[in-house]
């Protein structure tokens, strides 16, 4: 088979690898497309530390080619692949896709059948790159208790914040976007998304006049679409409220507590959210989220080490990464 193996940063190369063998409790996925992300990105540029020879790629959909006769997953089927799975011999129990473990930039890879996720007809290709910015939020909203009715406030207005935001819609909460980009602001209006507000000095009286003079309920802080200061969240909050930070894993985040210690907030930390896969595919499969403002492009294989040189030049300059989904097509 055909692997995307990177010898060493910056140094992408299409090279040849053994064939897979079906294992038991396995099946064999011919992978059709793969999202380029800023973790990979990370890879390609040396930020992130793996392994070499290593193979970058956290998130694809193929189609099965081999399973056993037993098994629930029919051959034929399009699934999304799990970027997160259980390694009981890894330090934190979890294998990463594309950081810990070689990621799906390949032909064919081999998984568990409990680490597949078959699609509805209803879910398209593009809508599959949604799954982990949807189960992320449904995590959100459960680590935080979110209620209805409730004020919860996110910082940073990337797709990731900007998917929450809809789904705290969805669940009949109140979101309130800060950011300060004009450009996220505006998609997020266009999202339905009716509380966006500029991350800066007079943010704090916005959050009271939309609440009606009171504090938000609980905040949420993307660290993926965000350089703003991690604490700056707290003095927002009520007393008792929960707080979480939401961020690639591997990424370090300095957050000051001493504000949340004093007002006896509730921290959570969200790396991955591999228990709410299958609640997003439902999300999307019921037209839960607009992505209509997302724009989606498509590359063809070939075009892969160009564009990670790209983005990898942007993300050494510490500039922000195109908000768009990269969608490179692996040719059946």
């Amino acid at each position: 088979m055909k692997v995307w193996q990177l010898t060493y940063p910056h140094n992408l190369q299409h090279v040849t690898a053994p064939d897979l063998k079906l294992s038991e409790n396995k099946v064999k996925i011919k992978v059709t497309k793969a999202l380029l992300t800023e973790p990979d990105v990370a890879v390609y540029s040396g930020a992130l530390k793996v392994k070499s020879p290593f193979i970058p790629g956290r998130f694809a959909i193929g189609q099965v080619t081999e399973a056993a006769e037993d098994s629930f997953i029919k051959r034929s089927e399009r699934v999304y692949l799990a970027g997160t799975t259980e390694d009981e011999c890894a330090p934190d129990g979890l294998r990463i896709a594309g950081e810990t473990a070689d990621g799906f930039y390949r032909d064919f890879v081999l998984a568990g059948v409990n680490d597949v996720y078959p699609l509805p007809a209803s879910v398209t290709d593009e809508a599959a790159f949604l799954i982990d910015a949807i189960a992320q939020a449904e995590h959100v909203i459960d680590e935080m208790h979110v209620e209805i009715g409730q004020h919860i406030l996110v910082i940073g207005g990337g797709l990731y914040g900007n998917i929450l935001c809809q789904i705290l819609i969805y669940h009949r909460a109140v979101p309130i976007l800060a950011d300060n980009n004009a450009e996220r602001l505006t998609r997020a209006k266009r999202s339905g998304i009716y509380y966006t507000f500029p991350n800066d000095d007079t943010l704090k009286s916005r959050i009271l006049e939309v609440t009606g003079g009171k504090l938000a309920d609980g905040a949420v802080y993307l660290a993926l679409a965000n350089r703003c200061e991690p604490s700056v969240m707290f003095p927002l909050v009520k007393r008792n409220a929960y707080v979480a930070y939401c961020a690639m894993a591997n990424k370090p985040l300095h957050v000051n507590l001493e504000y949340a210690l004093k007002n006896n907030v509730t921290v959570k930390g969200i790396t991955e959210s591999r228990e709410f896969v299958s609640t997003a595919i439902n999300l999307l499969a019921n037209k839960a989220v607009n992505f209509s403002e997302f724009t989606f492009r498509s590359h063809r294989e070939e075009e892969l080490p160009a564009l990670m040189q790209q983005y990898a030049e942007l993300y050494e300059s510490n500039a922000y990464l195109p908000e768009q989904f990269d969608i490179v097509k692996f040719i059946f």
